[in-house]
C-alpha cells in the first residue's frame, strides 16, 4: 500500500506543475488565511494562478455554481487562452481552500476531467461541517478523493477523525501533510535599503513617541476583535500587574465585531489601548516597539484556532510570547511535538496558559513584561 501512494504522490510532482487555486481569502485581504495561501503560492516550484471564488458566485443558491464554467476556462487547452491573457497555458490541477462550497467543485472535475486536487484545511473549515449529516458526507466524500491534504497543524490533523475517511488520512502520509505557515520576513519600503531589524527597531521607537508611551513597557495583542480570542481576559488580569509594573500599556491592534464591548471592559483607562486596523509596516513597528505578545484564545465548539502566525511574527522580533493551550497554538508557539512543561521552561519561546484562567495570565504577563523590559535596559546601557 505505501508503494502505491509513493509512485502516486511522484506522480503528482510532475501533474501539480500548473495549479489553480480557489479561495475566498488571498492578499490584499488580511488574515491568517490570506497569509498561509499566499506563502504556499510563492514556495511553489511552478505557476499558480489564483481564482478568487466571491468574483464569480451568484445571488442564487447554489452560489457557487457558475464556478464551474470559469473554472473550465482556465483548463480549457483551445483559445481564447485563459484569463490571464492571451498565450497563457492551461492549469493541469486544483488546488482549494474553504472545503465547502469550493470542494464540490474540485470533486466534479476530478470526476469527469480526471482533474487532480489538493485540499487546504484550516481547523474551522473542519468543525463547522461536522455539526451536520449531509456536510459531513460531502466532506468525506471530498477528501477521500483528494490526491493531498494540507493541514495547517497536527491539530486541525486530528480533526480529521470526526469524519469517516479512509484509513490512509489517519495519520501524515504521502497524501495527508502537515504544513505549518510559512513566515515571511518584514517587507520594507521602496527605496529602504537598512536592515529590517534597524528599520522597524526605528519604527518602534518613533511609534512610542506617537503614542506618547516613551519608556512604558507595552503589552501587545494582534488580533480580529472576537469573543474567542481571549482579550478580555487579558484586560480582566491587568489590575493586578498594574499593582507591579504601574506603567504598563496594553496596545490593542485590530478590529472585529467585539471590539466595543472589549472598550466597556477597558473603561477610559489611558493605559489601554485600542489603535484599530492598521498597515502591516505599523504592525511591524508595534511588534518592534512591544515588550511582550500576547493572544490568550479559549475553547469555542464553534470555531478553532488551527495555528497562529502572529505568533510566530512576534518571535522574528525576539520578544516573549504568551499563549493558550488551544488548538494549533502550541505548535506555532513552541514548535512541533511541544506540549511539553520542559520544553516551555528551556526553550523560551514562549508561555502557554490554561484557556480562560486569568490568574495564569497574569502571571505569565508579569514575568514576561519584567524579564523583557530588563533585557531593554540593558540593550540600551550598551
Amino acid at each position: 500500500m505505501w508503494l502505491f501512494w509513493l509512485n502516486a504522490s511522484i506522480r503528482l510532482l510532475y501533474i501539480m506543475r500548473k495549479p489553480l487555486l480557489i479561495t475566498y481569502e488571498y492578499p490584499p485581504q488580511r488574515g491568517g488565511v490570506a497569509a498561509y495561501l499566499q506563502g504556499e503560492a510563492v514556495a511553489f516550484d511552478g505557476e499558480v494562478r489564483i481564482l478568487l471564488a466571491q468574483d464569480y458566485e451568484m445571488a442564487l443558491w447554489p452560489a457557487w455554481l457558475p464556478l464551474l464554467w470559469h473554472v473550465y476556462r482556465y483548463f480549457k487547452p483551445t483559445r481564447p487562452s485563459p484569463p490571464e491573457g492571451d498565450g497563457a497555458s492551461p492549469c493541469d490541477s486544483l488546488w482549494v481552500s474553504h472545503i465547502l462550497p469550493i470542494g464540490y467543485i474540485a470533486l466534479v472535475y476530478k470526476k469527469l476531467f480526471k482533474v487532480p486536487y489538493r485540499v487546504y484545511l484550516h481547523g474551522l473549515d473542519l468543525v463547522r461541517p461536522s455539526k451536520s449529516k449531509w456536510k459531513s458526507f460531502w466532506v468525506a466524500r471530498i477528501l477521500n478523493n483528494a490526491d493531498e491534504i494540507y493541514c495547517n497543524s497536527r491539530a486541525t490533523a486530528q480533526l480529521l477523525s470526526r469524519y469517516n475517511l479512509n484509513q490512509s488520512m489517519a495519520k501524515p502520509s504521502s497524501r495527508l501533510k502537515i504544513q505549518y505557515p510559512r513566515v515571511k520576513l518584514p517587507s520594507l519600503p521602496a527605496g529602504v535599503k537598512e536592515d529590517w531589524r534597524e528599520y522597524y527597531k526605528n519604527a518602534g521607537e518613533a511609534i512610542r513617541e506617537q503614542y506618547n508611551l516613551k519608556d512604558n513597557p507595552i503589552l501587545l495583542t494582534i488580533s480580529r476583535l472576537v469573543k474567542r480570542k481571549g482579550i478580555d481576559l487579558v484586560i480582566e488580569a491587568l489590575p493586578k500587574i498594574w499593582k507591579e509594573v504601574p506603567n504598563l500599556s496594553y496596545v490593542i491592534v485590530g478590529d472585529g465585531e467585539d471590539k466595543e464591548r472589549l472598550k466597556k471592559i477597558a473603561g477610559k483607562r489611558a493605559s489601554i489601548i485600542f489603535t484599530g486596523s492598521i498597515e502591516e509596516e505599523e504592525k511591524y513597528a508595534w511588534l518592534s516597539a512591544c515588550d511582550c505578545f500576547i493572544l490568550t484564545p479559549i475553547n469555542d465548539s464553534n470555531d478553532f484556532e488551527g495555528y497562529g502566525i502572529v505568533y510566530k511574527e512576534a518571535q522574528m522580533f525576539g520578544k516573549p510570547v504568551i499563549g493558550s493551550r488551544v488548538g494549533g497554538v502550541p505548535e506555532a508557539i513552541l514548535g512541533e511535538g511541544s506540549e511539553g512543561e520542559e520544553r516551555e521552561e528551556k526553550g523560551r519561546r514562549g508561555v502557554l496558559v490554561e484557556a480562560g484562567n486569568i490568574g495564569e495570565i497574569g502571571e505569565a504577563i508579569l514575568k514576561s513584561v519584567i524579564l523583557n523590559v530588563a533585557k531593554r535596559s540593558e540593550e540600551s546601557r550598551q
